[in-house]
């Protein structure tokens, strides 16, 4: 069985805010050819451990979370390993693999340079 991916976002109390969160994993599916769930660390459903635990009794043994979070904050490096424990001593034959963050990355500078530039009029 393949690696199930999951795309972990912050979430938000407003419900068209987590919207982005939902378009990008649709976007990378068919970026990555294979389903991605979204997942978020508050204020909306999945939260991680459920979707987690979803992908678990589903059958998965590797599962691939995805911070989608600009930097290392105290979510990355911390909170995420916390709401994971126990189900990581519950459950060690399932490796669950994180990724690093977007990070200070050159395409995330463009990207912020094409917005500077549409609002500049160019």
């Amino acid at each position: 069985m393949p690696a199930e991916i999951i795309l972990l976002g912050h979430g938000s109390r407003r419900a068209e805010a987590n919207q982005g969160l939902l378009q990008v994993a649709r976007k990378v599916s068919a970026i990555v050819g294979c389903e991605v769930i979204p997942a978020f660390m508050g204020h909306a459903e999945p939260s991680l451990p459920t979707a987690v635990m979803d992908k678990i009794r589903q059958g998965a043994r590797t599962i691939i979370v995805m911070p989608l979070f600009l930097f290392r904050g105290i979510h990355v490096s911390v909170d995420i390993h916390e709401e994971l424990k126990e189900i990581r001593d519950q459950y060690p034959e399932v490796d669950i693999i994180f990724t690093t963050e977007l990070g200070a990355d050159d395409l995330i500078a463009q990207l912020a340079s094409s917005r500077i530039k549409e609002a500049m009029g160019g």
